[in-house]
């Protein structure tokens, strides 16, 4: 509460959230939405500014944007998109692309109209899937989830995944179904399809959509919950727990009346090769890639970092998942800043914070 409160004050940004989870068994350890606010206002009854300050202000200090927020995931779903792409056999974990730049579309209904899809910056070289989600290549997810334009473009003739298998994964991974937490307000995620697209905006899917979805931007729409949830889930090798807020209900004697087991909600689709090579590749974001900030913590973690744009050129929401110890992870963490003028790193920083606190107390009570 502390760290994230202090980023989006210096930075005097309203908005964000962060979680923490365990992801041996889905219970939440953690979680903070702002803006905030007091519940002690509740005891005595409300003033009438008081009430406004709550149920008026645009800025909804009473919606948790953890449980109940709808954000495009940005970079935060290549994990995901890199286990579609190895269990589908797109790519071989060795293939590569050169250079992560731009690719070229020709619209298909109008080839003398063409539309370039840019990396998020410039890089030169070889990229596999390894390097590719350790410094966040836009270009090969482009081209495994929706395959190379007409021609390929220097890129070879590759099919890609395809909006159908890719919502199919999204689907099985529970995106668009919620999780059970034991809160109230829960919603679920939006996977966009081509006849969702049909019927409610009457206009055909475009390859270009595919590319969009591929890098967590478009109509795909998830909770920080799910996405610190399927994280937890290439952490510990492949379950999806239900997340849980109550451990346990005692008498006035502190005696069990009630106990929570944990409960498996799914298992990832993938093989436990494929998982095992993502969750490597995770941390290679944090010994080479954008999360280099986290090679200071006392052990071993994997990451990926996210930035969704919100309003073109103006504003993005800042994302950032990890998990750590890297053998046996304790926890995960996501950690959203919205609205943001700019990529400014914040939600790593404040997620290295954590960490680093959470471990070096951990470490000196061993």
């Amino acid at each position: 509460y502390n760290e994230l409160y202090g980023a989006l004050n210096a930075a005097n940004i309203q908005s964000g959230a962060a979680l923490i989870q365990n992801p041996q068994n889905g219970q939440v350890l953690a979680l903070v939405s702002f803006p905030s606010y007091d519940n002690n206002l509740f005891v005595s009854g409300l003033s009438e500014k008081e009430f406004k300050s709550l149920f008026e202000s645009k800025s909804r200090p009473l919606f948790n944007r953890v449980i109940s927020g709808l954000y495009n995931p940005g970079s935060t779903i290549k994990p995901l998109m890199g286990l579609m792409t190895l269990e589908e056999k797109i790519f071989k974990p060795s293939d590569t692309i050169r250079d992560c730049i731009s690719l070229t579309v020709p619209n298909q209904f109008d080839t003398s109209v063409s539309y370039v899809f840019k990396n998020w910056r410039e890089e030169h070289g070889l990229f596999n899937l390894r390097r590719a989600i350790a410094n966040s290549c836009n270009i090969y997810f482009f081209i495994a989830g929706g395959g190379t334009p007409m021609g390929g473009q220097g890129f070879g003739n590759i099919k890609g995944l395809g909006i159908e298998k890719i919502a199919e994964y999204l689907m099985l991974s529970r995106a668009d179904k919620l999780l059970g937490i034991d809160l109230p307000g829960e919603v679920k995620g939006f996977v966009p399809t081509p006849d969702w697209k049909e019927k409610t905006r009457g206009e055909p899917w475009y390859q270009g959509d595919t590319y969009n979805i591929s890098i967590g931007q478009g109509d795909l729409l998830v909770t920080p919950l799910w996405l610190n949830s399927y994280i937890s889930g290439i952490a510990n090798g492949g379950i999806v727990y239900k997340p849980q807020i109550g451990q346990r209900v005692v008498d006035d004697k502190k005696n069990d009346v009630n106990v929570f087991p944990k409960e498996e909600l799914l298992r990832l689709p993938f093989g436990n090769d494929v998982i095992s090579d993502i969750k490597s590749a995770m941390e290679e974001t944090v010994l080479s890639g954008t999360a280099k900030l986290l090679q200071n913590l006392p052990v071993r973690a994997g990451a990926k970092t996210g930035t969704a744009e919100v309003v073109k050129g103006r504003s993005v929401n800042a994302l950032f998942a990890a998990f750590a110890p890297y053998e046996n992870p304790e926890i995960s963490i996501t950690v959203l800043i919205e609205g943001a003028s700019s990529n400014q790193g914040l939600a790593i920083v404040v997620a290295d914070n954590v960490l680093k606190w959470y471990f070096g107390n951990t470490l000196q009570t061993q």
